[in-house]
């Protein structure tokens, strides 16, 4: 997948097709609800370049490989970068799975940021680190397509880190 943005070109991770299975618990329904829940939690936003915000999660879900790792990749930033909270993602009926890695994945303000990343990882909780990963390929690839060398450098010392857990 390829971007035009501000006269550079950007190019998106491959991501690899899986096929649902009957036996997952998250169905195709969850699946859609993340996905409309992040869109609207999301609307409006726009990122440090002027793109809509949407299409990071979009992204960051569309690389994971279980029906969980969807989910929660979609809906990785609602919490932190909304108004959206546990409890509205609670009452929308999504299962304590993705809360669970959600509430993970929230870097909440105050807290260093190698720190949030290793209780992650202390957390062993699988779908977390799994999208954890996806988020920072996404974002250092958009940090070198922009040319944030700051980030990429705080990107790649944190994927080091969930690298040499997995």
């Amino acid at each position: 997948m390829r971007m035009m943005t501000n006269n550079k070109q950007f190019i998106s991770i491959e991501v690899v097709p899986h096929h649902a299975t009957d036996g997952e618990p998250i169905s195709q329904a969850t699946i859609e609800k993340c996905i409309a829940i992040a869109t609207k939690a999301h609307f409006g936003q726009r990122d440090r370049d002027g793109n809509a915000v949407i299409l990071h999660p979009l992204i960051v879900g569309s690389m994971g490989k279980t029906n969980a790792e969807k989910c929660v990749g979609f809906l990785h930033d609602v919490v932190e970068d909304t108004d959206w909270t546990f409890d509205d993602l609670r009452k929308e009926g999504l299962p304590e799975e993705i809360i669970d890695a959600l509430r993970l994945l929230t870097h909440e303000k105050g807290t260093d940021y190698y720190e949030y990343v290793q209780r992650i990882i202390d957390s062993g909780n699988q779908t977390a680190i799994s999208v954890k990963r996806n988020d920072l390929h996404h974002n250092l690839a958009r940090g070198k397509a922009f040319g944030y060398p700051e980030l990429v450098k705080k990107h790649e010392k944190a994927l080091k880190m969930i690298e040499g857990a997995i």
